[in-house]
């Protein structure tokens, strides 16, 4: 029988403590990803958008990613040249708290990742289409700029390869506006960038 005071003190000391470890497990993840492992960056870049916050399946991912990463401490990274640079742009609809979505994006030039980014979207979108074009939209600058850099180093640049797996993304993409209907007529202009460049090509 007593007061419940060192009990409120306990649980709070375990929060605090977790905290840290939660800190200190995500900081060294993060560098482990940065300088080797690209193979974690879609999972650890989503663990970062909740480091003032992490609730349990927040911890449960983060346990996931070291149980993993102690399985696969043989694997080696390898790249091998192939036919030109292809591209997979993909976005997750509404993940996170403040219901905005994540993009990410992936370049090889044959085997192995040359690039690779993954952000929070800076803007809530209406349905997985139109998260699925702005994850386009944002990552053309980067698709240009590789081409022009490689162009400028002597190798030949054939035309640019962007895998994505939403139908209707694709079509708005590709037909702009004309394949544009009701639910679509929202999106503002700048986001049919990508379908200029396509004819452009």
């Amino acid at each position: 029988m007593g007061c419940p005071q060192p009990q409120l003190h306990y649980t709070y000391s375990m929060w605090m403590t977790a905290q840290r470890n939660w800190m200190k497990t995500r900081r060294n993840c993060s560098t482990i990803w940065w300088r080797s492992r690209q193979d974690i960056q879609t999972a650890m870049a989503l663990l970062c958008t909740r480091v003032q916050s992490p609730d349990m399946d927040n911890y449960k991912k983060l346990a996931c990613i070291m149980k993993y990463l102690h399985g696969t401490r043989d694997i080696t990274l390898s790249m091998e040249a192939g036919d030109g640079p292809k591209w997979w742009v993909d976005s997750s609809y509404a993940v996170h708290p403040d219901m905005r979505s994540h993009s990410g994006i992936f370049m090889t030039l044959g085997k192995g990742t040359m690039y690779s980014a993954y952000s929070k979207q800076k803007l809530n979108t209406k349905s997985s289409t139109e998260a699925e074009l702005l994850a386009i939209d944002n990552s053309k600058g980067q698709i240009l700029w590789s081409r022009h850099f490689l162009a400028v180093q002597g190798e030949h640049v054939p035309t640019t390869t962007i895998y994505q797996d939403n139908k209707s993304t694709i079509l708005l993409a590709e037909k702009g506006k004309t394949s544009s209907s009701k639910w679509t007529r929202h999106l503002n202009i700048r986001y049919f960038f990508a379908t200029d460049k396509i004819k452009g090509e």
